[in-house]
Parts: C-alpha cells; structure tokens; sequence
C-alpha cells in the first residue's frame, strides 16, 4: 500500500456547524447534514446548544474538535468526562477573576502545600463542625468578640498578661484547685450581701492593722 493510499484512508473531513442539542448526545447541523457526534478529548468547552463548532468527520464518526462561537452573553463552561487534572511543571499555576472565584466539591474540597496564604480585607467562614490539629497557632487582631452556648477548654497551662479584666457573671462562679493564691500590689475587696469564710483546720488573719465591724 503507497503513502498515498494510507493518506486516502485516513482522510478526514472538517466541517464548521451548529450545535442543535445536547442533552443525552450532541446533535450537529453540518453542512453534509445532521449527525451525531461526540466531544473529541481535546475540546474542553463544553459545548451548548445553538454553539458554533469545527467538526471532524471520518470513518469513526463525527467528532466535535472545539467551540468556535457561544451565544452571546452565555458563560464558558470548561467540562470533561471523568478525572480532569491541571499541572504546571516547573511553574505557577493562576486562577484570576474580575468578580468571584468558586470552587465547589459535591464531596469535598482538600488543599495542600508547604504554605498557605489567604489574604482578604473581609473575610466570613460558616462550618458546622470544625476540627483543628496543629502545633501552634499565633494570632494578632485587634478586637475579638465570642458568643458561645459553651466554651471547654482542657490545658496543661494557661498564662493570660493584661491590663484590665472585667467579668459579669449573672449566676454561679466556681473555681476548684488544689490550691489558690491572689496577690495585690494595692488592695483586694470582697463585697456581697453574705460572706462565708471557712476553713477545716486553720483559718489566718494577719496585718498591721486589724478592723473589724
């Protein structure tokens, strides 16, 4: 068989058409006609109906190779059957957007690097449930404000520097320890409608000056 002869029999035709449906197969309007055909690997726009398409026509069938033309005012849909993976060897990788960026998993949505930045003036996360393991977390902000049902908190050690500490507890305030000590450079005041100080082997007042009453 000559080159030519092989050429002839892998002879492919390209046609420019219309895109009459897509749903369950894509249904072309060619110039030879109306034919079914399938997404070639390579056209990644998903094509719509009413889109203008280059179709390649041989013996295995028809194939549309890309989306030439969208109707107007329709967004761009990149779409591919199965697993779809986007690399850049040796480089970065951008995804820029005069408006929104969403990525959406009906599963899930996993993020991986050595480091990750998110920088925003505004920001808002809604979690249902959140679980966090790390090292160490270092946080700097100005204000922050926690409204709660509950707060749990199991440390080995907890040391807190401030200037001024205000607390409004409407019921009960409990601290059990082993053992407690207040110090105050000044003075320490205890007020309430009753007071009760008691001690099971050894209760001590000690000062210069004593008054009671």
């Amino acid at each position: 068989m000559t080159a030519v002869k092989k050429l002839a029999r892998w002879e492919t035709d390209l046609e420019a058409g219309r895109v009459e449906q897509v749903s369950g197969a894509i249904v072309v309007r060619l110039a030879s006609g109306r034919y079914e055909a399938r997404r070639a690997k390579s056209c990644l726009v998903a094509p719509e109906a009413g889109d203008k398409v280059l179709c390649a026509i041989d013996p295995d069938g028809v194939y549309v190779l890309a989306v030439l033309e969208g109707r107007e005012g329709a967004p761009t849909k990149l779409a591919a059957d199965g697993d779809l993976e986007i690399q850049a060897r040796g480089g970065r990788l951008a995804v820029c957007a005069s408006e929104r960026v969403d990525i959406v998993g009906a599963r899930e949505v996993a993020m991986t690097g050595a480091e990750v930045h998110v920088r925003a003036p505004k920001g808002s996360i809604a979690i249902q449930e959140l679980g966090f393991f790390g090292r160490l977390v270092q946080a700097e902000v100005a204000k922050v404000a926690l409204v709660a049902q509950e707060v749990d908190s199991r440390l080995t050690r907890l040391t807190q520097r401030v200037k001024r500490v205000f607390r409004f507890v409407e019921e009960l305030d409990q601290t059990r320890a082993g053992s407690v000590d207040l110090r105050a450079e000044s003075m320490i005041g205890i007020r309430g409608e009753n007071a009760v100080i008691s001690a099971r082997v050894l209760a001590k007042i000690d000062g210069e000056q004593i008054h009671i009453g």
